[in-house]
């Protein structure tokens, strides 16, 4: 028996010794051979760097000591000895571009690559094996690997323009990306709100067009307040940070923002931009942001502009944009209107085409490419080299490909990391929710919708950071940046077949994060799930051995906040918050404390599924219940939900018998006004699918924090027949108004109940839910018991107000005292506490 224990401790111990070797490769490499033994690495190991790497050195040795702690001795050339480590660039190995053979055995390291890039690749994989977790500071694992890219283009963008960030910060980001093995570093120069690079030949483009505020050209905007705000990169910078990202093996393509989106430009030269009677706006909101395609002197602005960028970046790209262009300007331009008639053009989609094929000429002229977004395929055909970045969705992929371009797909659904994670976390929603899973499903080849030779064309894939909500919390950015580029880095380098979310996420959790945090990434760590039944609350923590903290009052729970270590039994689970820490920097977002679905469905038939479900348990109190239905995936929202009914001790409180497509996420609103514990609730509804697609979703019902009583508001200010005042008074979070005009001092918008309401807080919401933007920057809240006299509360704070009543209230009103400097102004439900 003792013999027995003594071999399953060393089976286990034995075990535990391979686990710990687990290297955890982001992005996972093509072939991998691993054995147990190790190169101990020598305290005076000698790092030998071929002359075609020489200019990468520094970066090399700097990176080898902070992840090894070993000070090593460089020599440069192609020397080979014991117990060193090699860098060597051989054009003769038979691997595609930017790939590379490692091969570490007990005597020392040999890295070749097809290219220097390749070595590069390849010294990442490196750093990431030496700080895998189960890996001993001072040794590296005996492997042999060898590793390619699917695509040649891994690409991530950020723009600067709406929220400016430091070349040091810049710096960083590029780090970053060339530690996942991303080649490519879109930089967003300039926009409406902001130019951000030197050029000499039009100094007013940064002297003006960088800064916006009080008495500058560019109104505030974005977060940026009534202070003096911006900043521009010179020359020297631009140049610094092109030769700091080609020692790491990453290219900068520049992006000039035209000819819309170029508020900057006109506003700093009026005259670049068309004469008109009346102002249109931009799809934002902008005027005045687009250039007179009919002014020839533009046309020579345009060139020396592009030269001048030419100057600063050695990439063969320069991408000119073609997104969202207000051509409404061009149609009251005169002389838009002349070109039109000379060149026999019947609509401004073809003024389009014959800017952007002047503009092809500029950039060829100073031999580049041209790129832009998927727009600049409308109105004509472009030269075959041009790449198109298909933006709007896979499908303007698929058309680029099959009109012959070279394409990168960055589908907004997908890759556009200013989306919200989450359904409460801030950021955008007009693609979708994009976590770091729904980035990791993406497939860049529709293989069903393109030939081979099309897919061919297929380049790579891409990811976007725009930053208009970037301001706020600190270091958002980064937030919003990882490790959802982790995941897209996995896209654009593996292979398609070794894809696997579930290999990629432990990989992620159990080293990868941490080096994330090594780079000094504040990144969003992955949020734990906390569920109540029968009086007790349980979390699952996102991953093994993460720490989940709380807070038991309804506030956001922080480092300092308790341990989450065992079931909570209560019966005030809404105040519930949980967190993920990783660290006091990384975190997750809070999370409520969710009740189990109440029903749930799958199919994939033509059927009709009749559900009845017994829900008593879940109800536990008066108050107004939303009853949701969620898909499962975006795949699953085949079928109609009609007949939706809830009983009390089988006696119909209410019913909605109209159809709702599963798609629509139907949210249902119940009110119970007799809860006793004796009481029986049932649920009963029909999901019809009418055609063989995967019908699945969860059902889930929910009693709401906030009170809903009727009320009726009114507005100085013109609505938006879109975004009427009516949505104001619906109580449904998703819904808001907007004004058609700016908000100016002395505007109002109240709120008047038809009884009065007694409330401990009320909260008073501007601008777009999740994402603050047309929010009152100036103004306060008032409130009166009688709906005649009013007093203050609190002032507005980025778009935000509260009142504590002391007695019933009759009225909530908004007062503005200054303009937001926006197009219009949004507003939001009240937010009524009990």
């Amino acid at each position: 028996m003792k013999k027995s224990m003594l071999l399953l401790a060393v089976f286990l111990s034995s075990l535990n010794a391979l686990q710990a070797q687990k290297l955890d490769i982001i992005p996972k490499p093509v072939k991998i051979e691993q054995k147990e033994e190790v190169f101990v690495i020598p305290p005076s190991v000698q790092i030998i760097v071929d002359k075609k790497l020489q200019k990468s050195t520094d970066y090399i040795v700097s990176n080898f000591l902070k992840n090894t702690g070993i000070v090593p001795i460089v020599s440069i050339g192609n020397k080979h000895k014991k117990n060193a480590i090699v860098f060597g660039v051989d054009e003769k190995i038979d691997i595609p571009n930017d790939g590379y053979e490692l091969i570490v055995t007990k005597k020392g390291v040999r890295l070749k690559g097809k290219s220097p890039n390749g070595v590069l690749n390849g010294f990442q994989t490196l750093l990431q094996i030496c700080s895998a977790k189960g890996v001993q500071k001072g040794t590296i694992p005996v492997v042999k690997i060898e590793d390619y890219p699917r695509f040649e283009w891994r690409g991530m963008m950020l723009d600067v323009s709406r929220q400016f960030f430091d070349k040091q910060t810049v710096k960083n980001y590029i780090d970053w990306l060339a530690a996942h093995k991303m080649n490519i570093f879109h930089w967003h120069l300039t926009d409406d709100n902001g130019w951000r690079a030197e050029i000499k030949s039009m100094p007013d483009l940064t002297l003006k067009g960088a800064w916006r505020g009080t008495g500058e050209v560019l109104l505030p905007s974005y977060g940026s307040g009534n202070k003096r705000y911006g900043g521009y990169y010179t020359q020297d910078d631009i140049k610094e940070v092109v030769a700091y990202a080609s020692d790491r093996g990453v290219s900068i393509m520049p992006e000039i923002e035209i000819p819309g989106h170029s508020r900057a430009v006109t506003a700093a030269y009026p005259e670049i931009g068309c004469v008109t009677t009346q102002e249109t706006k931009s799809v934002q909101g902008e005027v005045k942001n687009v250039w007179c395609v009919g002014r020839e002197e533009n046309y020579q602005i345009l060139d020396s502009i592009i030269r001048e960028f030419t100057e600063m970046f050695p990439f063969e790209y320069i991408h000119v944009a073609g997104d969202e262009v207000n051509r409404a300007n061009w149609e009251q331009c005169e002389k838009c209107k002349a070109l039109m008639g000379k060149e026999g053009y019947t609509d401004t989609f073809q003024l389009q085409n014959y800017f952007f094929k002047r503009v092809e000429k500029i950039v060829e002229k100073y031999k580049r490419k041209t790129a832009g977004w998927n727009e600049i395929l409308k109105g004509g055909e472009m030269n075959p080299n041009t790449q198109v970045f298909a933006w709007q969705g896979v499908s303007y992929g698929i058309e680029s490909a099959k009109k012959g371009h070279p394409t990168v797909m960055i589908p907004g659904q997908y890759t556009y990391f200013d989306m919200a994670q989450s359904e409460n976390e801030r950021g955008h929603r007009w693609a979708a929710i994009i976590d770091t899973k729904r980035v990791y499903s993406f497939e860049p080849i529709p293989e069903n919708d393109l030939t081979s030779e099309q897919q061919k064309l297929i380049k790579g894939v891409q990811g976007a950071l725009w930053s208009e909500y970037l301001d706020r919390p600190t270091r958002f950015m980064e937030y919003q940046s990882y490790p959802r580029i982790s995941a897209l880095s996995e896209i654009a380098w593996s292979k398609k077949e070794d894809k696997n979310w579930e290999d990629f996420y432990g990989r992620l959790t159990n080293s990868h994060l941490q080096r994330l945090v090594n780079m000094g990434i504040a990144f969003r760590d992955f949020p734990p799930s906390a569920t109540y039944k029968s009086g007790i609350i349980t979390v699952t923590q996102p991953y093994e051995r993460a720490v989940v903290r709380y807070d038991a009052g309804g506030n956001e729970p922080t480092i300092l906040s308790p341990l989450y270590t065992n079931p909570i039994q209560t019966k005030s689970y809404e105040k519930y918050r949980f967190r993920t820490f990783f660290n006091e920097d990384s975190a997750s977002p809070a999370v409520k404390v969710e009740k189990l679905p109440v029903a749930s469905w799958n199919t994939s038939q033509v059927e009709t599924l009749t559900i009845s479900e017994n829900i008593s348990e879940n109800v536990d109190k008066n108050g107004i219940w939303y009853l949701t239905f969620n898909p499962t995936t975006d795949a699953a929202t085949s079928g109609i939900v009609r007949t939706v009914s809830l009983f009390e001790n089988d006696k119909l409180i209410q019913t909605y018998p109209e159809e709702k497509t599963v798609k629509s996420k139907p949210r249902l609103r119940f009110l119970i006004e007799n809860y006793n514990e004796t009481n029986n609730y049932r649920l009963d509804f029909i999901i019809d699918n009418k055609v063989a697609k995967e019908s699945s979703a969860t059902v889930n019902f929910n009693c709401s924090p906030y009170q809903e009583p009727e009320v009726k508001v009114t507005s100085s200010m013109a609505e938006n027949p879109k975004f009427p005042l009516s949505r104001l008074e619906d109580y449904n979070i998703e819904t808001y108004l907007r004004t058609d005009v700016p908000c100016v001092s002395g505007d109002w918008i109240l709120y008047t109940f038809t009884k009065p309401v007694a409330s401990s807080k009320i909260d008073v919401l501007t601008g777009i839910p999740y994402h603050p933007r047309f929010i009152v920057n100036d103004g306060h809240v008032e409130y009166s018991y009688n709906g005649l006299d009013f007093e203050k509360g609190d002032v507005f704070d980025y778009g935000n107000a509260s009142i504590y009543p002391k007695q019933p209230v009759k009225a909530v009103r908004i007062m503005i005292t200054g303009t937001n400097n926006e197009s219009l102004m949004a507003a939001q439900d009240l937010r009524i506490n009990p």
